[in-house]
């Protein structure tokens, strides 16, 4: 596998608009913050599970990885826009992480949260994490989708949080891929 930060992987939307695949760099502290202004409160609430009316500063330092070897960031990059962002944090014992994404409004149920995912474990899997977790609000239907793409995954549930576990075998990646196909 290519890890090289420049290293591309495109899809077309249903629009055929074309939307590379890449990992963030700091660089990507302005497109990421203007793309978090584009989304809706309701897509904030659901990524960051707070209303931010704008997303702190620190905030886009923990989304790129600044100064952490324990996490990896990819970024959806459509006409010259950031559109998407996906993220993984190497948990305590190492075979595990914590994910997170979030998709621009407008380009959600696009294929792109689909594509960033599975190019996230391909990467983590490289790195030797076995499963994903996440927390993700009861009321978040999109990313509990993404979710069901892991053979097994297991879902707990307290108040309004459904607390995912996706374990990242074999069966997994081949799942991703034909669901990307569909999509």
């Amino acid at each position: 596998m290519n890890e090289g930060a420049g290293e591309r992987r495109g899809l077309r939307s249903r629009t055929e608009t074309r939307v590379h695949i890449r990992v963030a760099s700091p660089s990507d502290a302005e497109g990421l913050r203007a793309m978090l202004s584009r989304c809706s409160s309701a897509t904030i609430y659901r990524r960051f599970h707070i209303p931010y009316p704008d997303v702190p500063g620190w905030m886009l330092g923990l989304m790129l990885g600044v100064g952490r070897s324990d996490m990896e960031a990819l970024i959806a990059v459509a006409e010259g826009e950031i559109v998407g962002h996906a993220m993984y944090a190497r948990s305590g014992n190492g075979a595990e992480a914590e994910i997170a994404i979030i998709i621009e409004d407008g380009w959600q149920s696009r294929g792109v949260g689909r594509q960033l995912l599975s190019e996230l474990v391909q990467r983590a899997k490289y790195r030797g994490i076995e499963t994903f977790t996440g927390e993700v609000l009861r009321h978040n239907r999109p990313m509990l989708g993404l979710a069901a793409m892991f053979a097994g995954s297991d879902y707990g549930r307290e108040d309004e949080v459904c607390h995912v576990r996706m374990p990242l075998t074999a069966s997994t990646a081949s799942a991703s891929k034909s669901n990307h196909r569909a999509a």
